[in-house]
């Protein structure tokens, strides 16, 4: 018997790869890369996050736009943004780590980890750096 696959809480038209589910509070945030419907190339979306209450993984909601590839100094040059995930830091703040590439990965993939962050998980993201240190 063949069966219909797909992705059973995102909308039909909303392709996030990288997917990275952390729980803070009562809610289960999902970060992931943003590709484009019918896209050229990988990752060309800005990025969004989905939520749902942990007691209900059926009632997910789209936080909207929460980082601009625009907001990247490397951006025009690079600008597709992949893999990304969140952490809490000691301070209670969240920061959102991710790379930077061109078409198909090109100028990527070997470039820095940038660093952006906000007081909420699904709030509005704003660039703070590259991670310093290798370790």
């Amino acid at each position: 018997m063949n069966r219909q696959v797909y992705n059973p809480f995102l909308p039909l038209n909303e392709y996030i790869p990288d997917g990275e589910p952390h729980v803070w509070g009562d809610r289960v945030y999902h970060y992931g890369s943003h590709d484009k419907e019918g896209g050229y190339t990988f990752c060309m979306q800005d990025y969004v996050v989905y939520s749902a209450p942990v007691k209900d993984l059926t009632s997910w909601r789209c936080e909207g736009v929460t980082y601009r590839a625009s907001q990247d100094p490397a951006y025009p040059e690079l600008k597709y943004m992949y893999a990304p995930d969140v952490v809490r830091g000691n301070d209670g703040r969240y920061y959102l780590y991710y790379c930077m590439g061109g078409d198909y990965g090109y100028g990527g993939y070997t470039g820095p980890i940038s660093v952006a962050v906000c007081d909420t998980p699904a709030g509005k993201y704003e660039y703070l750096g590259h991670v310093q240190y290798k370790d």
